[in-house]
């Protein structure tokens, strides 16, 4: 398999499919296969992709991120899948019942995207923005993968803790699990693969990025061996880290015969159980313990790449 996959890897930077890549592939505990190449950056100037470079996670930061803090603070007692927004919100604007477990499996109706950056607003009237909003769809009748019904998760978690997102999944993910340089907002000089033009080290999502880089959907940079970490636990099934019933509830299939099979925060697919980024990232663990993560700066120079989805499927499916 190493030799297929090294050949598949070169083939995807020989294609044009993203300037540099790192990937890795494992059971449990044990690292199987880890390789990178290419450049993480461009322009301005060429440089070499290294192992230790930090990723912009995108939508992987809703699984990695919001998700699994959810996932422990309902362990705590503090959450639960089952509250409406009623309970955080004085005015629901007809929202009032939709529930946490409607944002986690992306059933609520919310729209999927629009640019809170561009409604005239300051950053703490995002979650008003969001609930004033008119339904795309009514809530439960399908999978409409919302990152607003993310961002309004992450202000419930603040609201819950009493502290911003960041330092939540810091306590509850990053620490417990040992992923040393797994952040928000890298400080400056840490070493970051670019995205879009000659952006490093600050988030790519618009709408976190408003947000000041801190939001329920996006805004997690992470490296190669802080995803390996946080793998290698989905593959022991949450073992040490979640109890056994909390991750099976988690990677319940909640939506059949909806237009995405969705958990509590899980994309859930013939290959595995895991997530995607909009820059280009993913990972994925199947139920026999594997992972194949996939790091890669698809949207460098420009998010007008669109060769990445293709050999993404081709990847986690030789992997997985």
């Amino acid at each position: 398999m190493k030799d297929r996959l090294n050949a598949l890897l070169a083939q995807g930077l020989q294609n044009g499919v993203f300037p540099g890549y790192h990937a890795a592939l494992g059971e449990g505990d044990t690292l199987l296969y880890s390789s990178f190449g290419g450049d993480l950056a461009l322009y301005p100037e060429r440089v070499p992709m290294t192992e230790n470079a930090l990723f912009d996670m995108a939508s992987l930061s809703k699984l990695m991120g919001t998700a699994m803090a959810f996932l422990r603070l309902w362990e705590q007692g503090k959450v639960s899948p089952e509250q409406t927004l009623s309970e955080y919100f004085s005015d629901c604007h007809g929202k009032e019942n939709i529930t946490l477990h409607n944002l986690l499996t992306h059933t609520s109706g919310i729209k999927a995207h629009f640019p809170l950056w561009l409604r005239g607003i300051t950053p703490d009237l995002a979650a008003e923005t969001i609930l004033k909003e008119p339904l795309a769809l009514p809530t439960g009748q399908d999978v409409i993968y919302s990152c607003m019904g993310f961002i309004l998760l992450g202000k419930i978690l603040e609201q819950v803790e009493g502290e911003p997102l960041d330092a939540i999944v810091r306590r509850e993910v990053f620490l417990p699990l040992g992923m040393e340089t797994a952040c928000y907002n890298p400080p400056a000089g840490t070493l970051c693969v670019a995205t879009e033009g000659e952006t490093r080290g600050t988030v790519h999502d618009e709408n976190a990025a408003f947000l000041g880089g801190v939001s329920g959907n996006a805004g997690v940079f992470a490296s190669m061996a802080d995803c390996i970490k946080f793998a290698s636990m989905l593959a022991r099934r949450g073992e040490g880290y979640l109890r056994p019933e909390t991750f099976a509830k988690a990677v319940r299939n909640y939506t059949p015969g909806m237009e995405e099979n969705r958990g509590l925060g899980f994309q859930l697919c013939s290959f595995g159980m895991g997530h995607t980024g909009f820059t280009g990232t993913s990972l994925y663990v199947n139920d026999k313990g594997r992972y194949a993560i996939l790091l890669t700066n698809r949207v460098h120079p420009t998010r007008e790449n669109h060769r990445l989805p293709a050999f993404r499927r081709e990847f986690h499916k030789e992997t997985l």
